[in-house]
């Protein structure tokens, strides 16, 4: 094996390792009763969310808009406003939140500014 694709591989083998090690720390706090339930003031339906240590960024099926959240506080960021219908996938980095909503579009969305970047018909 190539050393690429044996660090590769350590590397893919170590992360499957935490995944599991978090899926099974939230099971048990959840089955345990050991987490706090917290109410946002929004009314949205959430259809798909991705989260880091500092910001939660959902996708609503019905408003079919794009929130970032900061996750400490919960409190609203930024609305982001385009999509037509609801929002059924997102991810982001640093720079841009993709989105991809059942109004066949995928939308480039600039992260810090709330604008979209770039549009795609699919």
């Amino acid at each position: 094996v190539p050393p690429a694709e044996q660090t590769s591989r350590q590397f893919y083998r170590q992360l499957h390792h935490s995944a599991c090690r978090d899926i099974h720390s939230l099971e048990a706090n959840w089955r345990s009763g050991q987490y706090t339930l917290t109410r946002v003031k929004d009314d949205s339906r959430v259809s798909c969310l991705q989260f880091d240590d500092n910001m939660i960024v959902t996708g609503g099926y019905v408003d079919s808009a794009i929130k970032v959240w900061d996750r400490s506080t919960l409190q609203q960021l930024k609305v982001l406003e385009g999509h037509t219908k609801g929002v059924w996938c997102l991810q982001y980095n640093k720079e841009v939140i993709i989105s991809g909503s059942a109004d066949h579009t995928v939308k480039v969305w600039d992260i810090q500014t709330g604008q979209v970047i770039n549009d795609l018909l699919h």
